[in-house]
C-alpha cells in the first residue's frame, strides 16, 4: 500500500513538473515582445483552467490570481496589462524560465531555510513588492487566513515576509532596513524568521 502511494505521488509530481515547465514556456513566449494583448491574456487563462493542477502551487497560483483580477470585470485596462506583464517578466527573469522552478531575484537575501510557515500564532511583517499584489491585498489575505500583521519589525513579529520583487541589493533599499532590523533582533536573541513570498503563499494555500 505504502509503495503504491509513493508511486502515485511520484507520478503526480512528474506531471506537475511537466505542466509547470509548459507554463514557463508559455510565459516566455507571451512576454518575448515586451507587450501583452487581450487574446494572449485570455489564452493563458484558458490554458491554466485546462491545467488546473499547476494553479495549486507557486507560481501557477500567483499567475492564476493575477489573471482572475485582470478578467474579473470583463475589461482589461492598460494598467492591468502593464502590471501583469511586469509580473510575468519577473518569472522569465528567474530560474523558472529554465527549469520551471521559481528562484526569484530575492535569492541573494538572507532567508531562513524553511519549507513552510506555521500559520498558527504567527505575526507577520511584510516588506518589498509582492507578486501577489498590493500591500493592502496581501494584508487582506493574511486577515482572511486569521494571521496578524504588523507594519514594522518588532519583537512581536515572528516572520518577516519578503516580496518576490525585492532587490538583491537589499542593504540599500527601504525593505532592506526591515531585514537589517530583523537580523539585529535575531542577534539579540529574538526568534524571527525571514522568508520569501513563495513560502508565505504556499503555506496559506495549504490551510
Amino acid at each position: 500500500m505504502a509503495t503504491d502511494l509513493r508511486i502515485a505521488a511520484s507520478i503526480q509530481n512528474r506531471s506537475l513538473t511537466r505542466a509547470t515547465q509548459m507554463l514557463s514556456g508559455l510565459v516566455m513566449g507571451l512576454v518575448a515582445d515586451g507587450q501583452l494583448v487581450d487574446a494572449e491574456i485570455y489564452m493563458l487563462h484558458t490554458w491554466l483552467t485546462a491545467n488546473a493542477e499547476v494553479t495549486q502551487t507557486w507560481p501557477g497560483s500567483a499567475i492564476a490570481r493575477l489573471l482572475s483580477e485582470v478578467l474579473s470585470d470583463g475589461v482589461i485596462t492598460a494598467e492591468e496589462k502593464a502590471h501583469l506583464l511586469t509580473n510575468l517578466q519577473s518569472l522569465v527573469g528567474s530560474d523558472f524560465a529554465e527549469t520551471g522552478s521559481v528562484s526569484p531575484t530575492t535569492d541573494n537575501l538572507p532567508f531562513d531555510q524553511v519549507s513552510s510557515l506555521a500559520v498558527q500564532d504567527a505575526v507577520l511583517c511584510l516588506t518589498g513588492e509582492f507578486m501577489y499584489g498590493t500591500r493592502n491585498a496581501c494584508d487582506q489575505l493574511c486577515t482572511k487566513a486569521g494571521i496578524l500583521t504588523h507594519p514594522t519589525v518588532t519583537r512581536k513579529v515572528s516572520h518577516l515576509v519578503v516580496g518576490t520583487h525585492a532587490s538583491p541589493a537589499w542593504v540599500n533599499t527601504n525593505h532592506g532596513r526591515k531585514i537589517q532590523k530583523a537580523m539585529e533582533l535575531r542577534d539579540a536573541g529574538h526568534t524571527i524568521l525571514i522568508i520569501p513570498e513563495r513560502i508565505w503563499l504556499d503555506s496559506l494555500s495549504a490551510t
